[in-house]
C-alpha cells in the first residue's frame, strides 16, 4: 500500500478536499514566490522581468487562468507549440486538436508519467470544451455562468488537474478522488491555523493588484524606528510559521 493509498484510507473527505485547497495556495505562493526572487534578483543587476503570476485563482475562464498562471510557459507553449501546430487558423475541429497537443506536451514537460499526461489532457479537454462553449471565439465573459460562480468552477477544475499533478501516480490520484466522497470519517486536519493560512492564500487573490506598490510607498513613510519594528515583527512571523531548515521550491524538481 503506497502513502497516498494509506492516507486516503485514514482521512476523510473534508480532510482531502482541505489537502486539496491547502496544495492550491502552497504551489502558488511557492511559484509565484520563486518568481518574485528571481525578477528581483534580476532587477538588482539591472535587467527587466515580466510578471509570471497575475492572482490567477480569480479568473473566470481556463483561457484567463492561463494568462494569470505561469505566464512565462503558457506563451512559450502558445507561441512555440499552439500557433506552429496552427493555433485557431483552421477548422474547429483542428483548433481543438491543437489545445489538446499543446497541453499534452504541457504535462509532458512536467514529467513522462501518466499523471502529467491526465492533468494535461483535463486542460486541453477544458479549453477545448470552453472554446466549444464560446462558440470558437475567446469569449468577453465567462461560459461558465456569472462571474463568482465561474470562478468557483474553474478553481476546482483546476484543482482536479492538481490531484493527479501532486499525487505519486496515477493510481493514488484516483484513491484520494475517490476518498474526497468518503465523509463518514472524522475531521482531524482542520487546525484554526490552517484553515486561516489557506483562507489568506484566498483573499490575496482579491486584493488590489497594486497592494504590494501601496505597502512599498507606505513602508518608506514610516520613521526609521517603525521600520525597524516592523522588520522585527516580519522575521518573528517567518520563524514562527516557517520550516525547520530549508524547503525546496516546489518547481525545482521540473
Amino acid at each position: 500500500m503506497s502513502p497516498s493509498t494509506a492516507a486516503c484510507n485514514r482521512y476523510g473527505g473534508f480532510d482531502l478536499l482541505l489537502g486539496v485547497y491547502g496544495y492550491a495556495v502552497q504551489i502558488y505562493c511557492d511559484f509565484s514566490a520563486y518568481s518574485d526572487i528571481a525578477i528581483g534578483a534580476a532587477m538588482l543587476l539591472g535587467y527587466t522581468f515580466p510578471r509570471n503570476f497575475d492572482q490567477p485563482y480569480r479568473a473566470a475562464t481556463l483561457s484567463e487562468f492561463w494568462r494569470r498562471w505561469h505566464i512565462s510557459l503558457s506563451s512559450w507553449l502558445r507561441e512555440y507549440l499552439y500557433i506552429p501546430l496552427g493555433g485557431n487558423r483552421g477548422s474547429r475541429a483542428r483548433t481543438y486538436a491543437n489545445l489538446m497537443i499543446t497541453m499534452l506536451l504541457g504535462g509532458l514537460w512536467h514529467g513522462a508519467a501518466w499523471k502529467f499526461v491526465m492533468w494535461g489532457f483535463l486542460h486541453g479537454l477544458g479549453l477545448a470544451v470552453e472554446r466549444l462553449l464560446s462558440g470558437g471565439r475567446r469569449a468577453s465573459g465567462s461560459v461558465w455562468g456569472p462571474k463568482p460562480v465561474a470562478i468557483i468552477l474553474v478553481f476546482h477544475f483546476v484543482c482536479l488537474g492538481r490531484i493527479f499533478f501532486r499525487a505519486r501516480d496515477f493510481s493514488s490520484a484516483l484513491d484520494v478522488i475517490a476518498g474526497l466522497f468518503d465523509w463518514s470519517k472524522t475531521v482531524e486536519l482542520a487546525t484554526p491555523l490552517s484553515l486561516l493560512l489557506i483562507a489568506l492564500g484566498f483573499v490575496m487573490h482579491f486584493t488590489p493588484r497594486d497592494l504590494i506598490n501601496r505597502f512599498e510607498t507606505l513602508f518608506w513613510r514610516m520613521p526609521a524606528t517603525a521600520v525597524d519594528v516592523a522588520c522585527g515583527l516580519f522575521v518573528a512571523m517567518i520563524e514562527a510559521f516557517g520550516l525547520d531548515g530549508a524547503a525546496p521550491f516546489i518547481y525545482f524538481q521540473f
